[in-house]
């Protein structure tokens, strides 16, 4: 089965474990849809923010996991819970 055709197991995803790091770009686990596609390439992957770019993190509106919002506009939907991504930016 190929990386397109792989179907992802919504009930089994999992946060990745990150190792606490220094320094402004922390590791969070990517929460991120395609809308109407069974192709999800960044769901369950590593994704890096650099934390001079947040603005505000929020529960996300569907109770899974974060939304991470920046200054320049964009939005990140993140795996980990609300006080893990506080924690992680505040390492």
């Amino acid at each position: 089965m190929t990386e397109k055709n792989k179907k992802i197991d919504f009930n089994n995803l999992k946060v990745l474990k990150v190792k606490k790091t220094k320094g402004k770009f922390k590791t969070f686990t990517n929460a991120s849809l395609i809308p109407g596609s069974d192709f999800q390439p960044y769901l369950g992957k590593a994704i890096v923010v650099n934390i001079d770019e947040i603005l505000s993190v929020y529960p996300s509106e569907d109770e899974v996991g974060t939304s991470v919002h920046s200054i320049s506009g964009q939005t990140w939907k993140v795996m980990e819970e609300i006080d893990l991504v506080t924690e992680r930016i505040n390492e």
